[in-house]
Formats: C-alpha cells, structure tokens, sequence
C-alpha cells in the first residue's frame, strides 16, 4: 500500500471507532496488502492515538489457537497495542454503547515485570513475566465480517488495524 492509502486506512479505522460504525474490508479495497501494510496502518491508527492522548498499557497477540486460525482461514496469529480506554478493572462497570459489535473471548493476561524487545524465546517470556492470571476480551468489531459485494471473508490483514 502506498502511504496515502495506509494513512486513509488508518483515518478509516480511528473515525469506525469514534462513530461506532463498521467500514469496509480494508482488503477488499487493497487486495494486495500484505502484513506489512497491515502493521504500518496500525502503526498509523497507535500514532494518532498516542497523539489524542490515549496512554499504552500493553500488548496483545491474537489469533494464536490453530483452530481460530483454520477457522479464519490464516496461518499466523497478529498482535496489537493495548490503550488505557480498553482496559476495565475486576468488577468494573463496561459503559452501555461503548463498543460497536462486541463479543466476549476467554483470555490469558500476561503481566510483565520486565520489558521484552524483539523476539523473544519461551525462557526470555518466563523470565519477564510476573504473573499471570484470566481476562476476557471485548472484541470491537470495527471492520465487516464479509465483503457486502462480494461475500469474501476478512483476511487477517483486517484484524492487525484495531478491528
């Protein structure tokens, strides 16, 4: 994807959210992206976040069970950055409208007590983290499940931009 094109992406995305409104796949309009335009317009949606004040908290991988992957037909999980607005405590209160197209999946939460760069091997995760204990995570879905035209499923491209 060209830059105007993955910042278009991006605007997309950030705008889906604050309207609660689903776009289209972004795949269907760029069916030659591949996973470095999708890292780059999250890159572009974690810049404008960071500049409208939101304060990162962590990270999550997505996608990491081979039986989610058949099921979205891709061979590799994605990861994203957690913002402080999408965090809500033990026994918190989850504000009526907040999401556009929620569900609800069992998770595991890492708790880190020391950073990880770059790619990390099971002995450097163990190491960093301090503990561990159950989430669940509310999916925003900000991009449709299928093309209105053409009835194609999403790609994993469209996961990667904070769907």
């Amino acid at each position: 994807m060209m830059p105007d094109q993955i910042t278009a992406a991006a605007g997309a995305l950030v705008r889906a959210e604050r309207t609660k409104t689903r776009i289209r796949l972004i795949s269907g309009d760029h069916p030659d992206m591949d996973m470095t335009d999708a890292y780059a317009v999250q890159a572009r949606v974690v810049a404008t976040k960071d500049a409208a004040g939101a304060t990162r908290v962590g990270w999550e991988i997505g996608l990491t069970s081979r039986a989610m992957q058949q099921a979205l037909g891709i061979d590799i999980p994605d990861s994203g950055v957690l913002f402080n607005d999408m965090v809500f405590p033990t026994g918190g209160r989850v504000p009526a409208g907040r999401f556009i197209g929620h569900r609800v999946e069992a998770e595991i939460a890492f708790v880190l007590k020391s950073y990880i760069t770059g790619a990390a091997t099971r002995t450097q995760v163990i190491a960093a983290t301090d503990h561990v204990y159950p989430a669940l995570e509310i999916l925003d879905t900000r991009i449709l499940r299928t093309d209105p035209d053409t009835g194609a499923p999403r790609k994993v491209f469209d996961t990667i931009g904070f769907d």
